[in-house]
């Protein structure tokens, strides 16, 4: 499997939400790159819900590799995974703040599987994040810095998702990071409704504090 090939199952031209899916991890997928036999492909149980919601879209934002995993996961009850990992890869033989090399053939794995499973034009999103973005602890100047944010513009917009019958969102994750709490605190401003699990708990409801946050 090519990585364009890749790239159009994750990102197909017939669904809502695909130009969101960010192109920049599939850039090194290698031609003849293939599963790897020796990492877990198993679909992990998801706790927090057990059905399609049609009004709600969730933000996984876990290790990159359990996020995909996971992804693959709610994509079985309807929800339409969308990686939006923005990290770049150094340069061989050296060192970076956040390791991608791992999430390319979770990316092949999940496309495999994504081929297997019809979703509907209607399908709400799943946006795929990676937590170790923010990791910018450099122990040297040689280490390269590769770490990201996310910004408004890697998900849509409030208006996008209410035009869309989309009313709540649900941030998976350990904790809200600071860069997405900043784009969730324009979501609550157009009284969109926030929820937080730590994927075990039930989902709740959240109000995000203010945040200063630029004009865009």
């Amino acid at each position: 499997m090519t990585k364009k090939e890749v790239y159009k199952i994750w990102a197909p031209s017939n669904l809502k939400w695909s130009n969101w899916v960010r192109p920049v991890p599939f850039v090194d997928l290698d031609k003849n790159n293939k599963i790897l036999e020796i990492v877990d492909y198993n679909f992990p149980s998801i706790y927090y819900i057990d059905k399609y919601l049609k009004d709600m879209a969730i933000i996984i934002d876990i290790n990159g590799v359990d996020s995909i995993k996971e992804g693959i996961s709610l994509s079985r009850i309807g929800y339409q995974p969308i990686p939006i990992f923005n990290g770049t890869n150094p340069s061989l033989n050296v060192k970076s703040n956040v390791d991608n090399l791992a999430i390319g053939p979770y990316l092949i794995w999940g496309a495999t599987e994504l081929s297997k499973i019809n979703l509907g034009e209607y399908a709400n999103p799943v946006f795929l994040l990676d937590n170790n973005r923010l990791n910018r602890y450099r122990i040297n100047r040689s280490i390269f810095d590769n770490s990201w944010d996310v910004y408004p513009q890697d998900l849509p917009s409030s208006k996008y998702f209410l035009n869309n019958g989309i009313t709540k969102i649900l941030v998976r994750g350990n904790e809200i990071s600071k860069d997405l709490k900043k784009i969730l605190y324009r979501y609550q401003l157009d009284n969109m409704k926030i929820y937080f699990t730590n994927g075990y708990d039930i989902p709740r409801e959240i109000k995000i504090g203010k945040v200063k946050i630029e004009n865009s």
